[in-house]
């Protein structure tokens, strides 16, 4: 079963095996590793590789995450204008699919109401007419004009109030 070493104890073992590699190997001739001979500065080389690329891949993360970062925020600061702008563009243009798609807007076209919605339109408007009492040209002028229905009054004898 593999176990898994953080990246911080590979590199305090890489340190510590250099250490000890300087201070009690260095005088000897060549270390002897599974049936292979290494010169003391040879395995220095290969830990200190290690920790090389420890540290490359280190900077390179750091970088990603600061170009990440940068791109979030890039990222928020153009979804935030381009909203603006294409409010702006289609105010300017009226809509035009022709323009929008020059700009990369793509204009939804308008949608043709379906005979249900038509009726449903129509029910409403005469229950919205008939509820508020409104009428059409020519109900009106069927009704009786103001003229004929009020009668005209006509003076009382001895033209006094009574107050």
């Amino acid at each position: 079963m593999a176990t898994s070493t953080s990246t911080k104890t590979i590199i305090a073992t890489d340190n510590a095996r250099i250490a000890g590699i300087q201070k009690y190997c260095m005088g000897q001739a060549s270390i002897l590793v599974e049936n292979a001979t290494y010169t003391p500065a040879q395995a220095v080389a290969i830990y200190q590789a290690d920790l090389d690329a420890i540290a490359a891949v280190t900077a390179a993360e750091l970088a990603l995450a600061e170009a990440r970062a940068k791109a979030k925020t890039a990222a928020l600061a153009r979804q935030q204008f381009d909203h603006g702008f294409k409010l702006s563009i289609e105010g300017a243009y009226g809509g035009s699919p022709t323009t929008m798609g020059t700009f990369g807007i793509a204009v939804a076209a308008p949608k043709a109401p379906t005979a249900k919605v038509k009726a449903e339109a129509v029910t409403k408007a005469l229950a919205t007419r008939q509820l508020r009492g409104t009428l059409g040209k020519k109900q009106k002028a069927a009704l009786p004009t103001a003229s004929e229905t009020t009668p005209v009054a006509t003076p009382s004898a001895g033209g006094a109030t009574g107050k």
